[in-house]
């Protein structure tokens, strides 16, 4: 990808996250402002509800204090209820309670704020102020027991109750509905009659109107628990949740989700002491934020539109800043091998490409040494390869010399001549063998079992070995002698001041996904002093930055314990297990080890984890 199109795509990249972020932002912001204007003014919407709701009960419930306080009307309730209606000299005094209680309900008052205000007696005498829609009412088929709010009212004992909407029973012309308030007029021997005050319903839903009533609920819930008004049909489960959601102390009003529906609603409701209805409001948090929507497309598009502008305008600077670049590029490409030194200076109006010239004059110089060194090198690398192949003459003449020697010893009888010739042999193929650069760990322990068969053929009964390995370890690449050269440092280190019988086991394992190669003695140990000194020493060339090309298991005519370090650090990378220490028992024990992967010959993919303990 092009220097100036990463620049662009991500000057646009951080102009889009910008712009989404700052519009949601700005919906969330939205969104909760409307919740909270919402939440308020719902509450004073549920109070205010709540407040004329309690007006007119008032007003009913005053219509019946004022019947039962008025004597004139008591008195006729008695006359109905106590005169013995078939002695004929009781008809004017019958005739004339009814009359009373007619006169007291064909007030001014009662016709114009009410529906109507109904009367029943015990003997089923029916009076109502709404003489023209109930006039065809037969008292003796109603019973009072089937009166929407009569079992209410008689369980009252004179108290007041309200009746939810319900047909006007009275009316039988049309199906009218009305909500009332229901009460008992109590007598020296009972009951004497039933009040009904009715009002349309009409009035309440006037009430219970609310802003954007097609997306509320609105519920009133009477001290029982029983539905007084419900704007909408609404389920039992329902009702009983937002019962329940509102029977606790009042708290910050809210979006919850309700566990019935999944929608995430607003519930609030007002109580009032006086009626005991709980005027609740439920509002949908979709529903609310329904407006919005034109407002999440007007952000959108004006984001897409700072979008738009903003590319357009990344990709003119975007441009003009990678401008020097190209030109810089032209110069770089129309560069040969041979325009190397002494090419003119660029003159331009930018100052950073002035000095990115400069720059690159002085590469080139740097590049023209470097060129020159190389030539210099590989004529140097050429004579080493003459020499090497001079060198190899050497074995060579040592070889046949060694044969000539091991059929000496079998003409004498002696087999043991024939078999140090033929390790000693082994041992200088492997050494100074260069048609691999690496060897595998099969190759290392044949190469050290070698070396240790002619060390016991010199120290016989004073050393004695072991070497166990695990087969799945056995293709891990490693450098040459490096085996050898821990083994030799301890038979020649590990017991010049403790003549004892020599003892050198190696073991070779998997543990997890590294593969380890143990060599122990049972000699006197590495000295506190040298082992601290190996490890600063050690410790150094691991931190050297590895800048160099070198080829791996190269060095090998070095000794000793740092070299053998020194080279498992170039050929794994510094990525492999060392760890050298004093046994509690005697001796010393050496690990070196690795990540386990098999690796193929003429190429080192073996890596481990840099731990050195």
């Amino acid at each position: 990808m092009r220097f100036q199109t990463r620049l662009l795509f991500r000057y646009s990249l951080l102009i889009l996250f910008l712009v989404v972020v700052l519009g949601i932002t700005f919906y969330a912001y939205t969104a909760k402002l409307f919740e909270n204007n919402a939440a308020e003014t719902f509450q004073l919407l549920s109070s205010r509800i709540s407040l004329h709701l309690d007006n007119l009960v008032r007003q009913m419930d005053f219509v019946t204090t004022v019947l039962i306080s008025d004597r004139n009307f008591r008195t006729g309730l008695l006359f109905l209820a106590t005169l013995d209606r078939r002695n004929p000299q009781n008809f004017p005094y019958i005739n004339e309670g009814a009359q009373s209680i007619r006169s007291s309900l064909m007030t001014y008052s009662i016709e114009k704020n009410f529906y109507s205000v109904v009367v029943v007696t015990r003997r089923g005498d029916f009076f109502s102020s709404n003489f023209l829609d109930h006039s065809q009412i037969n008292s003796e088929t109603l019973p009072l027991s089937s009166l929407a709010g009569f079992t209410q009212a008689e369980a009252a004992h004179g108290r007041p109750v309200l009746v939810a909407p319900h047909i006007d029973p009275w009316n039988l012309r049309e199906h009218t509905w009305v909500y009332g308030l229901a009460r008992i007029v109590p007598g020296p021997g009972g009951d004497l009659a039933f009040i009904d005050v009715q009002n349309p319903i009409s009035q309440l839903n006037d009430l219970f109107t609310v802003p954007d009533k097609d997306h509320v609920r609105i519920l009133a819930l009477k001290r029982d628990g029983s539905v007084f008004y419900e704007s909408g049909p609404t389920s039992p489960s329902l009702v009983s949740y937002y019962r329940n959601a509102t029977a606790g102390p009042a708290e910050k009003p809210q979006f919850r989700r309700n566990a019935l529906t999944g929608k995430s609603e607003l519930v609030i409701s007002a109580q009032s002491a006086y009626t005991g209805i709980r005027v609740i409001l439920v509002l949908s948090r979709e529903a609310l934020l329904r407006p919005l929507g034109f407002v999440g497309g007007a952000t959108a598009g004006v984001g897409f539109l700072i979008i738009l502008v903003s590319i357009l305008y990344n990709w003119i600077a975007s441009a003009q800043l990678t401008k020097p670049l190209r030109v810089m590029r032209r110069r770089m490409e129309d560069t040969e091998l041979s325009d190397l030194p002494g090419q003119d200076a660029l003159e331009h109006e930018n100052d950073e490409v002035a000095a990115l010239d400069q720059s690159f004059q002085r590469l080139k110089a740097r590049l023209d040494e470097a060129i020159k060194r190389e030539l210099k090198s590989h004529t140097l690398w050429l004579q080493a390869r003459l020499d090497s192949l001079q060198a190899q003459v050497n074995p060579h003449f040592l070889y046949n010399i060694l044969t000539v020697i091991a059929s000496k010893g079998l003409e004498l009888g002696d087999e043991e001549i024939g078999e140090m010739c033929d390790a000693i042999a082994a041992m200088l193929r492997y050494s100074t063998s260069t048609a691999d650069r690496f060897s595998t760990l099969a190759e290392e322990l044949d190469h050290v079992r070698t070396y240790l068969f002619l060390m016991k053929m010199r120290f016989e009964e004073q050393l004695s070995f072991t070497i166990e390995v695990d087969p799945e370890i056995l293709q891990i690449a490693m450098p040459k002698i490096v085996l050898q050269q821990i083994v030799e440092n301890s038979i020649n280190h590990a017991y010049r001041d403790l003549p004892k019988p020599m003892q050198i086991a190696i073991r070779g394992f998997r543990t997890g996904n590294e593969w380890m190669v143990e060599l122990r003695d049972n000699g006197q140990g590495f000295d506190d002093e040298l082992l601290d000194r190996l490890h600063l020493q050690m410790t150094a060339i691991a931190a050297r930055p590895n800048n160099g090309e070198e080829e791996p298991g190269m060095k090998i005519g070095g000794l000793g314990l740092l070299n053998t370090y020194t080279r498992l650090h170039l050929f794994y990378g510094g990525e492999f297990v060392w760890r050298m220490e004093n046994m509690p028992g005697g001796g010393a024990r050496v690990v070196i080890g690795g990540a386990f992967a098999r690796s193929d010959r003429g190429s080192a993919d073996v890596r481990g984890s840099a731990r050195r303990g």
